[in-house]
């Protein structure tokens, strides 16, 4: 299904996730800031949501790929499909973890 391709920074190849594989976590956030610092989570959730506003649109959203902290953007239908909410807005960004085949949607506070 094309609405699950990954397109970082319009590299020449796109990577395929299977978000509905995918399980949905509350625990990603939390490990991630436990592991890397509050400074540098909050760092790469800032770079994701660049990503959004420099090569996004509407109908995407970002992704913070947390074991490399490298970032994406997918289509915003994966939230509708995957996780039911109907809308996608201004700061919400998804993370997902290969490693546990998890994804967490979070809302930055922009604090």
């Amino acid at each position: 299904m094309r609405n699950n391709l990954i397109n970082p920074l319009k590299m020449k190849s796109s990577y395929f996730l299977d978000f509905g594989k995918c399980l949905i976590s509350n625990e990603l956030w939390p490990d991630f800031i436990n592991t890397f610092g509050i400074f540098k989570a909050k760092l790469a959730v800032r770079q994701a949501l660049d990503l959004q506003i420099m090569q996004g649109n509407r109908s995407t959203l970002p992704v913070l790929i947390i074991e490399t902290c490298g970032t994406a953007l997918i289509n915003s239908q994966v939230i509708k499909t995957h996780i039911g909410l109907n809308f996608v807005e201004q700061g919400m960004l998804l993370i997902y973890s290969k490693k546990s085949n998890s994804i967490q949607l979070l809302i930055d506070n922009y604090d």
